[in-house]
């Protein structure tokens, strides 16, 4: 239940989820798809690159800015079929829709990181469903309910915000007043002679 039982728990469980996550990747990949896999230990991050082996490229905090440019731009393109990194990396801004599948190993606490790393590939110009696999132990429980209850929080807030924000709309609305200047031409106007007005040949008054 306490944030040191819970580092605890994913690190005890570490072989097995990427293990599993190596599966998962290479099954989908032999389908034909991209794999993008988001970690939040370094550890974890080295074994699942080290278990897709010539299929992944890994982008880590040590990785150099040029490098990590490769390596998205490859993955962008469609050359690299899985990339190994972490939410706190890649997780915001980045746009992959090239991609539709997702894998975590594992939840921290942060629902942003979550909701974000979700988002780099789902967003405007995706074409496919995307799938999120979470790859995570029966002791991080915690972990994954307390995820899922900030999500369910989130999406009430919206909730309560749009319907907020429409009575206001209307209520904006009903208040306003439509002002009415009346229009007293002074002097004739003249057509200009233009191509569009030929034939016209009266000044008028508008």
């Amino acid at each position: 239940t306490t944030l040191s039982e819970r580092r605890r728990a994913r690190r005890e469980s570490v072989n097995e989820r990427c293990a599993k996550a190596v599966e998962i990747a290479k099954k989908r990949i032999s389908e034909g798809k991209q794999v993008l896999v988001w970690c939040d230990l370094n550890i974890e991050s080295e074994l699942i690159n080290k278990g897709l082996g010539d299929l992944s490229q890994e982008i880590k905090g040590a990785t150099k800015e040029d490098k990590r440019i490769e390596i998205i731009n490859n993955f962008v393109s469609g050359n690299l079929p899985a990339l190994v990194t972490k939410p706190s990396i890649a997780g915001f801004g980045m746009n992959l829709q090239n991609c539709s599948e997702m894998i975590f190993v594992g939840l921290s606490d942060s629902y942003e990181k979550f909701y974000q790393a979700v988002r780099r590939c789902w967003r405007f110009g995706q074409n496919n469903s995307v799938t999120a696999y979470i790859v995570i132990s029966a002791k991080e429980g915690a972990v994954l309910d307390n995820i899922k209850r900030k999500e369910q929080e989130s999406e009430q807030m919206k909730e309560h915000m749009i319907a907020y924000t429409k009575d206001i709309t209307k209520d904006n609305i009903k208040k306003t007043e439509q002002d009415r200047a009346e229009y007293i031409p002074a002097m004739a106007m003249c057509l200009p002679k233009w191509r569009e007005f030929y034939g016209c040949t009266k000044s008028v008054f508008n």
